[in-house]
C-alpha cells in the first residue's frame, strides 16, 4: 500500500491525472464522471448518448437501454423457442446480449467520452465508425430480415408479423422488442447527427484530415 501511495503522490506531483474508478457504484470498474470531465456545453449531448447505453428514469430506476433491448430480445426469443422455433435462435440471442453491451461501451461510447473530454480528432473518428455500425445493427434488428435462422433470433417487425398469427403472446413480445430497437435507433441517429455538427463546427474535421495526410506521408516515406 505504501508503494502504491508513493506512486500516486509522484504522479500527482508530475501533473498526471489519475482516473478514480467510480462506476458502477456498487462495483467500480471504470472511471465515468460526465459532470466533471466533459465541458458544460457538451454535457447534454453526452448524457443523451449515455442514455442510449445506460438509460435513466425507466419506471424510476436506472436501466440499461441497450441492455434492455438485448435482454428483452432473449425473453422474446425464449418464448419463441419454447413454442417450437428451435434452440439455435436462443443461443444467438444470448451471443447478442453477451457481446453487445460491453462491445457498445468499448467501441463507440468510450471513444465519444474521450473525444468530448480531450477533444481528439482520432477519438471522434473511432466513434463515428463504430456508432454507424451500432446504428446499422439496431436498424437490422428492428427489421430482422430472414437471413439468420429466418430472422427470429432478433425481435424485429418481420418475425413479429410472422409469429403473431401462430401465437399471439410470442408475436406481442416480438413487437415490444421491435419498439425498443426502434427507439434505440432513433436516439442513436440523433446523437451521431449532433456529434457530427459539433465535430464540423469545432474544426476537428480539418484536424482529422491533416492527421490523415501526415499518416499517409509517413507511410509513403
Amino acid at each position: 500500500m505504501q508503494e502504491v501511495r508513493r506512486k500516486e503522490e509522484a504522479a500527482a506531483r508530475a501533473g498526471i491525472t489519475l482516473e478514480e474508478k467510480n462506476w458502477p457504484p456498487f462495483f467500480p470498474i471504470i472511471h465515468h464522471d460526465i459532470a466533471n470531465d466533459i465541458p458544460v456545453h457538451l454535457q447534454r449531448l453526452q448524457y443523451v448518448a449515455f442514455s442510449t447505453f445506460l438509460g435513466k428514469g425507466f419506471l424510476g430506476f436506472f436501466t440499461l437501454w441497450l441492455f434492455l433491448c438485448l435482454l428483452w430480445n432473449i425473453v422474446a426469443v425464449t418464448t419463441a423457442w419454447i413454442k417450437g422455433e428451435g434452440v439455435r435462435i436462443w443461443f444467438l440471442a444470448i451471443i447478442y446480449f453477451i457481446a453487445g453491451v460491453p462491445g457498445a461501451y468499448i467501441l463507440w461510447y468510450r471513444p465519444l467520452y474521450r473525444a468530448f473530454r480531450k477533444e481528439t480528432a482520432l477519438s471522434f473518428g473511432r466513434f463515428f465508425l463504430f456508432d454507424l455500425l451500432h446504428i446499422g445493427f439496431c436498424i437490422f434488428a428492428a427489421v430482422a430480415p430472414p437471413i439468420v435462422f429466418r430472422g427470429k433470433s432478433l425481435t424485429g417487425i418481420l418475425p413479429a408479423v410472422d409469429l403473431i398469427s401462430d401465437n399471439a403472446l410470442v408475436g406481442i413480445f416480438y413487437f415490444i422488442g421491435f419498439g425498443l430497437f426502434c427507439v434505440e435507433s432513433i436516439v442513436s441517429i440523433w446523437v451521431i447527427q449532433q456529434v457530427y455538427m459539433y465535430f464540423r463546427g469545432s474544426g476537428k474535421a480539418a484536424e482529422m484530415k491533416r492527421e490523415a495526410a501526415r499518416g499517409a506521408m509517413r507511410a509513403a516515406i
